[in-house]
């Protein structure tokens, strides 16, 4: 397959062996499985605020803190530089939320790197090696309902003690591993204070 151009640098550098296929697309990001040595992982690029589908981006902001006032008065004015510091943040943050929440021991998928972005972690598989189903995708029997109920739940309670809320759990934001479940998609995760 033709390699991504936002996937270059990282073959550049190394990170990367050969991007493999595609694995899905969404509103604010395109996600391959990639090879990196002997692993596979997945690339998760995100697309470039012009490009991206959803309308409510302002919903995605929302609980985010700016520390420097210089940043923010950008931001808040819509400036060139105050566009490109909402992107940048935008991306940094479920960057963030992800090492964070890894580092925390909450189930998502390890972060490996990020890199003009490109954020480069875990591919959460099957017992097969494929892509894991979304919890949505799986109809389970009701014991294996409550023993994941029970562990989702276990997983935000660390969130919350690693100081952060999701803000977008659903059965959409979830994987099956054959380890259990994982979670996923965090641009809209934010400070629980």
């Amino acid at each position: 397959m033709k390699t991504p151009k936002r996937i270059e640098p990282l073959i550049e550098d190394g990170l990367v062996d050969e991007v493999l296929r595609p694995l899905m697309s969404g509103k604010e990001a395109a996600v391959y499985v990639v090879r990196c040595g002997n692993e596979l992982r997945c690339a998760k690029v995100y697309k470039e605020a012009n490009k991206r589908s959803f309308r409510q981006a302002a919903e995605y902001q929302e609980g985010r803190k700016v520390r420097n006032s210089r940043q923010a008065r950008a931001m808040a004015k819509g400036s060139k530089f105050g566009r490109k510091e909402t992107e940048d943040a935008w991306q940094n943050a479920e960057v963030a939320a992800l090492f964070r929440l890894a580092s925390a021991g909450v189930r998502v998928p390890k972060p490996y790197d990020f890199l003009e972005g490109v954020l480069l972690m875990e591919l959460v598989a099957d017992e097969y090696g494929d892509a894991a189903p979304r919890l949505n995708d799986v109809v389970l029997e009701p014991d294996q309902a409550r023993e994941y109920h029970a562990f989702l739940i276990e997983q935000i309670v660390l969130m919350l003690c690693a100081g952060l809320v999701h803000g977008d759990l659903s059965e959409f934001n979830v994987l099956l591993a054959p380890s259990g479940p994982v979670i996923i998609d965090l641009p809209q995760a934010v400070d629980a204070a």
